[in-house]
């Protein structure tokens, strides 16, 4: 296994611990699992009900995501073209960096909004492992 998919695979694996614990009711992180407003209030409040449900399907793609690596990597079968999986995982890896690079008002390193919990989590743990992910996705699919 390379450094880059040891990576890619355990910030992966932290990150859909997280959203499967959300998904089935856990309470650990979630006051900084979305962008809030200067108050502390979440940013798109009428989405909350959907968030647990949300979580799931972020945990689901995250574990699609490990698997296309792993399969990449020659560790597991996957049904698909390796220049698919190549391309998932770049596409994914450019998606992750840009998360964690462009300017936005609640998000990345280059967000306006600052003065938040959700911001200060996002600038020292959020940003860092988008950033950190994308670029091994991309020196996975760039093969």
């Amino acid at each position: 296994m390379t450094v880059a998919l040891l990576v890619a695979l355990a910030i992966i694996a932290f990150a859909a611990a997280f959203h499967l614990h959300w998904a089935f009711g856990g309470r650990r992180g979630f006051s900084v699992s979305l962008p809030q407003t200067p108050d502390g209030r979440p940013v798109l409040p009428h989405l909350l009900p959907l968030w647990r449900p949300a979580a799931f399907v972020v945990a689901v793609g995250l574990l699609a995501l490990a698997a296309l690596a792993l399969a990449l990597a020659g560790l597991v079968a996957v049904p698909l073209d390796a220049r698919l999986v190549r391309g998932a995982l770049l596409a994914a890896g450019a998606a992750f960096v840009l998360r964690a690079l462009a300017p936005n008002r609640y998000v990345g390193f280059f967000k306006r909004l600052r003065g938040t919990r959700w911001a200060r989590y996002d600038t020292r743990l959020y940003s860092p492992l988008f950033l950190m992910l994308g670029l091994a996705l991309l020196y996975l699919g760039a093969g």
